[in-house]
C-alpha cells in the first residue's frame, strides 16, 4: 500500500513492493505487476521492460541503485531492470501518479527506483535465498553479507540464475528458446567521516554476465552481456544542508545472434550483431527545510555493428559512435499550508546527440541502401534542444480518514538515439517487438505531455482504499508511421518487409484510473485489490497506441498466524481490443488465472511454496508480443503465450 518515504525533510508519496509479493520472480521486473498502473513489456524471461500507465520505455525513468542504467543492446536486451540484484533488492519503489522533478531527468512516463541494501556500519550479517521452480528448470541462488566496524563497512555479494529448459504453457506447447544463465556479483566499501556514520564515502562495483538467454519475442537471442559498473557517492551535512553526490562509469558489450539458440532456416542469413555502450553520470543534491535542489547529468555511446561469420565482407553499421547527453537543473520546494502539503518543482533540461558516419556492404549493389546511407552520412546529424518540465502536486487533508490529491504537470522528454539514428530499415527499436521494421527521423521533437490526476486516500478502521484518475495530453508523440519514401520502402521490401514504418512526431492521449485497496478482516486475515484501466490513442488519426496494457484486476485473500502464512490470489484480465493499427498490433482475448503459495517464517529462516496459475489455463499474453522463433511449438507471428503450472520453492537463512 502507500508508504512515506523521508528523505531528509521532505515527504514523497509511493507506491512500493519488493520480493515477497511476487516471490516466483525470475527478473525484478515481474514486481511492477503488483503495483498499481504498472506493467511489464515480456520480451523474454530476462527481458522485461516497465511501463505504467500505458507509456514504456525511455519514457519512464528507471533508477537501480541510484542510478540511470545505459544498457548496450539497440533492442533492449538488458533493460534497466535487469541489473538489478535479486539479493541486494530490498524494495521497488514507484512515484505514483505525477512524479516530481527531483526523481528523474526523463519521468514523462513517472519513475521506479530499485532500493538495493548499502553498506552498514557496527552491523555483521548476512543473508542466502535460494529458489526453484519446476516449469523451464529455473533455478536461483544468492547470497549478500556485511561486515563492518564503526568506522568502516563492507558488503559483498552474488547472484546466481538459470533456467535449463523451456518452459510449457497451459497446453503443453513449449515457449523456446527458454533457456538463461546469468551472474551478478559486486561490493560496496563505505568509509564514515564522522563518528555516528551520517557522513561518509562509499565505492560500489557490480559485474553482470548473461549468457545464452532466449528472448522469443525478438528477431534475436543474447549470445553474451558482460557488463562493469562502477559508482562512488558520499553524504555530507554542510551547515544544516544535507548534500548527497555520486559520480559513475559503466562499460557494457554485448553479442546476439539468430542462430545459436532457435531455428534458422537454410536460406535465411545468419546475422550476429555486436553491440557496446559507456556511460559516464554524475550528481549533485541538497536539502534543507522544505527545498530541495540539484543537478545531474548522463553522457552515453553507443555502438551496435551486424556481421555474417560465413561472408567475412559482410558488415553493417547499425549504429556508430552515437552519443547521447543530457544535463539538468532542478528546484523543488514541499509545505504544508493550512490542510493542504503542496509540492511544486520545476527541471531545465538540455539534450545534446550525435552519430558518425555509416557503412553496409550491400551499398555497391543496392540503390536504395547506398541513397540511404550517402544521405546519413551527409546531414547534420548533431542535435541539440532544451526542456522543461513543472510539476503541482497537492494533498487537501478533509479528515483525518480521508484526503483528495491533485497533480498538474508539463513536461517533456527526447526521442531514444534508435528513434533518431536508425538509418536503414531494421527492428532496433528499443524492444517494441512488433515484428515491423522501422527507420529513424534525426530532428525529431521534443514530446511535451500535459497531465492531470486526481485521487483519493482513505484509511479508517480496517479498510484502504486509493483509487486515482489520470488524464495525459501529448504533443509530438512519437510514433511509427506508414514511410512514404520509396528508398526506405525499397530497401525495407529487399529485407521482406514492403511496409516500413518511420518514426515521426504525432498527436497521442492517455486516460484512465487505478485502486489499490485492503480490508482487514482480522487479525489472521485480510483482503487486498489491485486494479488497472489504460487506454492509449492517437489524436491526429483514428488510431491507437501500442502495446497498452488491457484492463486487469488482482484479488488476494491473506492469512498470517504466527510464522504461518498464506496466500490464494487471483488474476482476471479483459480482451484487449484496441490495438494499433498501425504496428498491425494482434487483439487478445481476456482470461483468468489462480496462484495459491504458502510459507513459515521464523527469525533466522524462510520457506515458501507456491504453485502460479493452478489451473493450467491456457492464455495469451498481451504484454508478450509475438512469437518469432520457427520449427516452435507456437506460430511465427503467433502471441506469446503466458506459462502454464509452474510449482516453485523457495528458503532464506539470515545471520
Amino acid at each position: 500500500m502507500e508508504v512515506i518515504e523521508v528523505k531528509g525533510h521532505l515527504e514523497a508519496k509511493n507506491a512500493s513492493t519488493n520480493l515477497d509479493a511476487a516471490p516466483s520472480a525470475i527478473d525484478i521486473s515481474q514486481l511492477l505487476k503488483t503495483l498499481p498502473g504498472a506493467a511489464v513489456n515480456s520480451n523474454g524471461p530476462l527481458t522485461g521492460i516497465a511501463q505504467y500507465r500505458g507509456l514504456y520505455g525511455d519514457r519512464v525513468s528507471t533508477k537501480v541503485n541510484g542510478l540511470s542504467v545505459s544498457g548496450a543492446g539497440p533492442n533492449a536486451m538488458d533493460t534497466p531492470l535487469s541489473y538489478a540484484s535479486l539479493i541486494l533488492t530490498e524494495s521497488v519503489d514507484m512515484s505514483r501518479g505525477i512524479a516530481p522533478v527531483s526523481s528523474g531527468t526523463d519521468t514523462i512516463g513517472g519513475s521506479i527506483r530499485v532500493i538495493e541494501s548499502q553498506a552498514r556500519f557496527q552491523e555483521d550479517s548476512g543473508l542466502v535465498r535460494g529458489q526453484y521452480q519446476d516449469n523451464g528448470q529455473r533455478s536461483y541462488i544468492g547470497g549478500k553479507a556485511n561486515l563492518a566496524n564503526q568506522d568502516h563497512a563492507l558488503l559483498v555479494y552474488v547472484d546466481l540464475m538459470q533456467g535449463t529448459d523451456n518452459p510449457e504453457t497451459g497446453d503443453g506447447r513449449e515457449i523456446s528458446p527458454g533457456d538463461y544463465d546469468k551472474f551478478v556479483a559486486g561490493g560496496q566499501y563505505r568509509f564514515a567521516l564522522d563518528e555516528t556514520g551520517d557522513e561518509s564515502i562509499a565505492l560500489n562495483y557490480q559485474h553482470l554476465e548473461t549468457l545464452d538467454a532466449g528472448t522469443p519475442a525478438l528477431p534475436m537471442d543474447i549470445n553474451y552481456i558482460r557488463t562493469d559498473r562502477i559508482k562512488l557517492e558520499g553524504q555530507h551535512d554542510l551547515s544544516s544542508w544535507l548534500m548527497d553526490w555520486n559520480l559513475a562509469y559503466s562499460d557494457a558489450r554485448h553479442g546476439m545472434d539468430n542462430y545459436s539458440l532457435r531455428f534458422k532456416p537454410d536460406l535465411k542469413p545468419h546475422r550476429y550483431n555486436t553491440a557496446d555502450s559507456t556511460a559516464l553520470s554524475g550528481g549533485i543534491d541538497f536539502e534543507k527545510d522544505a527545498w530541495f535542489i540539484g543537478a545531474e547529468f548522463q553522457l552515453d555511446d553507443h555502438n551496435s555493428v551486424i556481421t555474417d561469420f560465413t561472408k567475412p565482407m559482410f558488415k553493417v553499421d547499425n549504429f556508430n559512435n552515437v552519443t547521447d547527453e543530457s544535463y539538468s537543473a532542478f528546484v523543488e520546494w514541499q509545505q504544508d499550508i493550512d490542510q493542504w502539503h503542496w509540492q511544486i518543482g520545476a527541471r531545465l533540461k538540455h539534450y545534446r546527440t550525435d552519430a558518425d558516419e555509416v557503412s553496409h556492404a550491400m551499398a555497391a549493389n543496392s540503390a536504395a541502401i547506398r541513397m540511404l546511407m550517402e544521405r546519413f552520412n551527409n546531414a547534420d546529424r548533431s542535435q541539440a534542444q532544451t526542456g522543461f518540465d513543472f510539476v503541482i502536486n497537492g494533498q487537501y487533508q478533509v479528515s483525518p480518514q480521508l484526503s483528495t490529491v491533485i497533480g498538474f504537470a508539463r513536461k517533456q522528454a527526447a526521442a531514444s538515439y534508435q528513434q533518431r539514428y536508425l538509418w536503414v530499415p531494421m527492428q532496433s527499436t528499443g524492444g517494441m517487438a512488433d515484428g515491423r521494421t522501422y527507420v529513424g527521423k534525426m530532428d525529431l521533437d521534443l514530446e511535451t505531455a500535459y497531465q492531470l490526476e486526481l485521487g483519493l486516500n482513505y484509511q479508517a478502521n480496517q479498510l484502504t482504499l486509493t483509487p486515482r484518475v489520470f488524464f495525459h495530453q501529448i504533443d509530438d508523440y512519437v510514433q511509427g508511421v506508414q514511410a512514404t519514401d520509396p528508398a526506405v520502402i525499397m530497401a525495407a521490401t529487399m529485407m521482406g518487409d514492403p511496409f516500413p514504418l518511420m518514426f515521426e512526431n504525432t498527436d497521442a492521449r492517455l486516460f484512465g484510473m487505478d485502486i489499490q485497496a485492503s480490508y482487514l478482516i482480522s487479525q489472521q486475515w485480510h483482503l487486498d485489490m489491485l486494479a488497472s484501466y489504460t487506454t492509449g490513442e492517437r489524436t491526429d488519426v483514428d488510431d491507437h497506441l501500442y502495446r497498452i496494457a488491457p484492463p486487469n484486476i488482482v484479488m488476494g485473500v491473506n492469512y498470517q498466524n504466527n510464522a504461518w502464512f498464506a496466500r490464494l490470489e487471483g488474476v482476471a484480465v479483459k480482451g484487449q481490443n484496441k490495438v494499433s493499427q498501425a504496428s498491425r498490433e494482434q487483439a487478445t482475448a481476456g482470461y483468468g488465472l489462480i496462484h495459491v503459495s504458502a510459507g513459515y517464517d521464523t527469525q533466522n529462516w524462510q520457506i515458501k511454496a507456491g504453485i502460479d496459475n493452478l489451473l493450467d489455463r491456457e492464455y495469451q499474453d498481451h504484454m508478450g508480443a509475438y512469437n518469432r522463433v520457427m520449427m516452435s511449438d507456437l506460430a511465427p507471428g503467433e502471441r506469446m503465450s503466458g506459462l502454464g503450472l509452474s510449482a516453485w520453492l523457495s528458503g532464506e537463512y539470515r545471520f
